[in-house]
This record gives structure tokens, C-alpha cells and sequence, in this order.
């Protein structure tokens, strides 16, 4: 093998690998929230929009007064300029973002897998012959 050509196999070796064995960047100081409450908050967040999107939950209450953030933020013991201090400098890295809002993901599917498992398909079936 010539020279040039082992030179050149050993820069793509290096080009190629070296995404692999960079390490997950993440946001840090006292002013932002830590990644893990950051994801645990945006659950909680998907899951409320969830409950407040729902016809019987918008005839019963008007969705526009009702604040779900502040409980939120509350129960994960997050001021909301923390919040939004956070959210801000991530909306200005999106590859971090991407990779809270994978972990947002994930845990939103895990919940619904066990969701699945607890209530039987006939329960559905029954409520849509209804």
C-alpha cells in the first residue's frame, strides 16, 4: 500500500470516528436548569397539553386562563426565569435541543407502552361502540 493511500485511509479513520467519541455536550451553570429536570419538565408539559387539548377538559374549564406551567414548574422546584433562561440558550444550540427533546421522546413512549399494557384493548373497543 502506498504512502499516500495510508495517509488517506488514516484521515477518514479519524474524520469517521471522531463524532463517535464526542462527548454529550450540555448546558450547565446555576442560572439553568439541569438537562434531566429540563426533559422531566417538558414531559410534564406534552402531558398537560395533552389533558388540556381534550374537548371534555375545554367544555368544563376555559383553556385559555388555565396555567399549567407554574404547577409544573413548582412540583420540579424550577423558577420560571430558570425556565426560560434555559430554553432560551438551548433554542440557540439546536443539537443539544434535539437530543433533550429524544429523551422527551422516549420517556413520552415508555409511558404510553405501560399506559397500553394496563388497559385492554376491549375497554377501547367498548367505549367506541358507545
Amino acid at each position: 500500500m502506498s504512502s499516500d493511500l495510508r495517509i488517506l485511509l488514516l484521515f477518514l479513520l479519524v474524520v469517521l470516528l471522531t463524532p463517535a467519541c464526542k462527548k454529550s455536550e450540555t448546558i450547565s451553570g446555576k442560572a439553568f436548569m439541569e438537562r434531566e429536570v429540563l426533559v422531566d419538565v417538558l414531559v410534564d408539559l406534552h402531558l398537560a397539553d395533552g389533558v388540556t387539548n381534550d374537548r371534555k377538559f375545554s367544555r368544563k374549564y376555559d383553556a385559555d386562563s388555565v396555567d399549567v406551567l407554574s404547577p409544573i414548574l413548582e412540583k420540579h422546584q424550577v423558577s420560571r426565569e430558570m425556565f426560560d433562561t434555559t430554553l432560551v440558550v438551548y433554542s440557540q444550540h439546536p443539537d443539544l435541543f434535539d437530543q433533550v427533546y429524544n429523551d422527551v421522546l422516549i420517556k413520552l413512549n415508555v409511558m404510553l407502552d405501560e399506559n397500553d399494557k394496563d388497559e385492554p384493548l376491549e375497554k377501547y373497543e367498548e367505549e367506541l361502540e358507545n
